[in-house]
């Protein structure tokens, strides 16, 4: 069966709408929609010379693992295209985030913060 779930380049105003906020941040990334919602988001987000990689779904789109499986290539894909290292952070709240970076090529930097571990690639 085919996921309802599409993708496309995200904008603010698609931050704002999954947000309920004007993102704080310049970013470049992808949203994931159904059904006219987004129900996923991730990019890389610029704290001055600092990439930063994020990611965050609904329960929409953590029921399709197909759209997951896309979303996440086209995320690497994209993150793949910057020259120089980008960070994540392997969220406490996610529990197979540690993991799935791992998997994806990201290193841990040895620093820990509020949210988790900080990771890079590149």
């Amino acid at each position: 069966m085919r996921s309802e779930i599409t993708f496309r380049p995200a904008s603010a105003d698609d931050a704002e709408r999954y947000y309920g906020k004007p993102p704080a941040l310049s970013f470049r990334g992808y949203v994931a929609v159904k059904d006219d919602q987004v129900v996923g988001i991730g990019g890389v987000y610029y704290d001055g010379p600092i990439r930063i990689a994020f990611s965050e779904f609904k329960a929409e789109m953590r029921s399709d693992r197909r759209a997951l499986v896309k979303g996440t290539r086209m995320l690497m894909k994209f993150i793949d295209t910057i020259k120089g290292p980008v960070y994540a952070v392997a969220s406490q709240n996610e529990p197979t985030a540690a993991n799935l970076l791992s998997r994806l090529g990201w290193k841990p930097t040895g620093v820990h913060g509020p949210h988790g571990e900080t990771l890079v690639r590149g």
